[in-house]
């Protein structure tokens, strides 16, 4: 088997570079041919699969965590080749969301996985933001959710890791905001005054957090959470329970699914699709039922 194995060597504190060797030595001594692409910069990733051949490749393979993914999906569904090869993730970011839902939790899941060569089919997401069309397989947030993000950004490469995420969460609370919303699912519309709205495909953000328990990776929806405004002390209160996926009983807490979804805020809000800092809105969204396969334990 020919294996294009895109690693990014700044994910998770270096992670992946740093189990590359052992990850190169199980694959070849398996008999498979790995080539090896490293990412240099923001976006990288997006360009090497765009530009391989995937008529002489039989599987792709991302080490790094979700915002490597997110760029080897849009890489790949952006490829002129019609041929989609199968996708091995080897987790080595910080978070690693995704591979969750393929019960894929350490380096040696992920090889194990590659190895096994047993694919499952995973709904894609396509998203216009600024009039550009872009993919996700994990989940989209937009409000607290994002700002988040950003806090977290810097602390994260500070070496705090997952505890930049929390540390985030507390930081916005301090300046929480809501924002007008109306969504379009369907053809009917829905209108909020919100903290955050996530579209989701799986199940679990920033590591731990368990924001969409019911998503399944290939039931052809997306599930959309929406959290009513809040107040600080509210807010604080109902977070842990994100970590059960109870989140979903609290009142101000709603639930849609759709396949087709428009979403306008007042003000403009920026987006992170799969841990990535990118995008704002109105979005449109588009659920791409099975688009692509992926190695799982499942």
């Amino acid at each position: 088997m020919k294996i294009q194995l895109i690693l990014n060597p700044h994910a998770g504190k270096g992670k992946g570079l740093k189990e590359y060797p052992e990850i190169y030595h199980a694959l070849t001594q398996a008999g498979h041919e790995v080539i090896l692409h490293k990412t240099t910069y923001r976006f990288h990733a997006i360009e090497i699969v765009k530009s391989l051949n995937l008529y002489e490749t039989d599987m792709l393979v991302s080490v790094g965590g979700d915002g490597t993914l997110f760029e080897i999906v849009n890489g790949l569904m952006n490829n002129p080749g019609k041929k989609l090869p199968p996708i091995g993730i080897i987790p080595a970011g910080t978070g690693n969301s995704f591979m969750k839902d393929l019960k894929i939790f350490t380096v040696k899941d992920g090889i194990k996985a590659i190895l096994r060569n047993l694919s499952r089919p995973v709904d894609v997401i396509s998203f216009t933001t600024e009039k550009s069309l872009y993919y996700f397989v994990n989940n989209l947030g937009f409000g607290f959710v994002a700002d988040v993000s950003v806090t977290a950004e810097p602390l994260k490469k500070r070496g705090l890791g997952y505890s930049a995420y929390i540390l985030g969460v507390f930081k916005e609370v301090i300046t929480l905001k809501t924002h007008q919303l109306l969504l379009e699912i369907d053809g009917k519309e829905y209108h909020h005054e919100a903290n955050f709205c996530y579209f989701c495909n799986s199940t679990w953000v920033g590591g731990n957090m368990k924001i969409s328990p019911n998503s399944v990776i290939d039931d052809g929806k997306i599930e959309i959470i929406v959290l009513d405004s809040l107040s600080r002390h509210e807010l604080i209160k109902a977070f842990p329970r994100v970590f059960k996926g109870t989140h979903l009983t609290h009142p101000n807490v709603k639930v849609y699914h759709g396949r087709h979804i428009v979403a306008t805020t007042i003000p403009e809000k920026f987006c992170n699709p799969d841990g990535e800092i990118f995008g704002v809105t109105p979005l449109e969204l588009t659920i791409l039922p099975s688009a692509l396969q992926f190695c799982t334990l499942e």
